[in-house]
């Protein structure tokens, strides 16, 4: 029994936890000199304190189960669509009314995001990409039970269900300036609707679609500049114009690509040490905490949280590959959808192969209600991962 006791334990995982917790501790602590937010010292602190709640969040969900989860998410949705609709009020009593309605709303560089409660803040958006998960894995596990037989029909009906689930969700995010967590949740849904079994037809018109927008998009950019302005407005403009020279727009939408691109191209093997300051970051301590990781530690420093990355997507794929139930495998997918691509664009962007869209780096950059809300479907993927051992000690025994 002590063995079994054991093997529920995913203790990889653990270790990659722990691991992440002291890359994130150690770097917002080296990027203290550059963040201008009031208490940047005790940032550290803090997203330590986010990792400890996340640990009892953990145990939590992985004694009582993801069934109450599952059980009460509808709930949840219901919740977090009314703050987000909240937000999107407040953003339209700001810029249009000049008056501030919502209690505790909050705008920050330009998203009205969060929610400013007295000693926390809460941005709804971050939750609600993993709530959305749970219920359209739920949704699609239901619609393969009932319609066994993947065809074009059904394939239509499935992907109607997972549109209607994630649409509202996705479009106050983007009413919000949020194009980042907008973003996220779309591709998601990429992941998990390709995890459901629809007829792979169905990839090979989105893909179609997409490229077609991006060609459409590049035209206008190149031929056609003032239709493309009147498409991308306003500092989403600007970012493009900053990713796409970032030296000749060096003083101003280019100020945080450059001087990232700086940052880990004089670093070297080992990085300029601990706690230095050579070149001033914006957002060091969210969107650009990675430039600060291999400015301190450099090439090496780079390699080895990519490596812890690297071992986190692998032990939420193997929990999700060996997963007995149907929803469960999907909500695996999902969450691997969503830190795969954010960890992807972070990591892209500070490379200046993507636009900045303001997306962090998932369990690494500082923030409560994002850490928050991985560690709550960590903690399923922990449970997910219990019910399967015991299953399978079932079985054998």
């Amino acid at each position: 029994m002590k063995k079994l006791a054991d093997s529920q334990l995913n203790w990889p995982l653990i270790a990659v936890l722990c691991t992440l917790c002291l890359i994130s501790c150690v770097t917002l602590k080296c990027a203290t000199p550059y963040i201008t937010a009031p208490g940047a010292a005790g940032f550290w602190k803090k997203q330590l304190l986010f990792y400890i709640i996340g640990l009892i969040l953990i145990i939590f969900i992985s004694k009582y189960g993801n069934d109450h989860i599952y059980a009460g998410m509808w709930i949840f949705y219901g919740i977090l669509v009314f703050f987000m609709v909240g937000l999107i009020i407040e953003r339209f009593a700001l810029y249009r009314l000049g008056m501030h309605i919502i209690p505790f709303a909050k705008d920050i560089n330009g998203a009205t995001s969060w929610y400013n409660f007295p000693g926390f803040s809460f941005q709804p958006s971050e939750f609600m990409k993993i709530v959305m998960i749970i219920c359209m894995s739920k949704t699609i596990s239901l619609h393969n039970e009932q319609f066994p037989v993947h065809d074009f029909e059904n394939d239509l009906k499935l992907i109607g269900k997972v549109v209607a689930i994630a649409l509202p969700p996705m479009i106050l995010t983007y009413l919000q300036n949020d194009a980042g967590v907008t973003l996220i949740m779309a591709f998601s849904v990429v992941v998990i609707l390709f995890a459901s079994g629809i007829q792979k037809g169905w990839y090979i018109v989105g893909v179609g679609v997409l490229a077609m927008v991006i060609l459409l998009m590049a035209y206008l950019f190149v031929f056609h500049q003032e239709i493309f302005t009147k498409i991308i407005t306003g500092h989403k403009l600007d970012r493009i114009y900053g990713w796409l020279d970032p030296e000749g727009t060096y003083k101003n939408e280019g100020f945080q690509l450059y001087n990232a691109m700086m940052a880990y191209g004089t670093a070297g093997l080992f990085g300029h040490g601990f706690d230095s300051v050579v070149i001033a970051l914006q957002e060091a301590q969210t969107d650009f905490i990675f430039s600060v990781i291999t400015l301190g530690f450099g090439f090496v420093g780079a390699f080895i949280t990519l490596l812890m990355v690297l071992a986190l997507d692998c032990c939420l794929l193997n929990i999700g590959l060996k997963a007995t139930h149907q929803s469960d495998r999907y909500f695996v997918a999902g969450v691997f959808g969503c830190m795969i691509f954010q960890q992807f664009w972070n990591i892209a962007m500070i490379l200046g192969v993507l636009p900045i869209t303001g997306i962090t780096l998932p369990l690494i950059s500082y923030g409560g209600s994002s850490l928050l809300s991985y560690m709550i479907a960590i903690g399923m993927c922990f449970d997910i991962h219990r019910q399967t051992t015991i299953a399978r000690y079932n079985a054998i025994d």
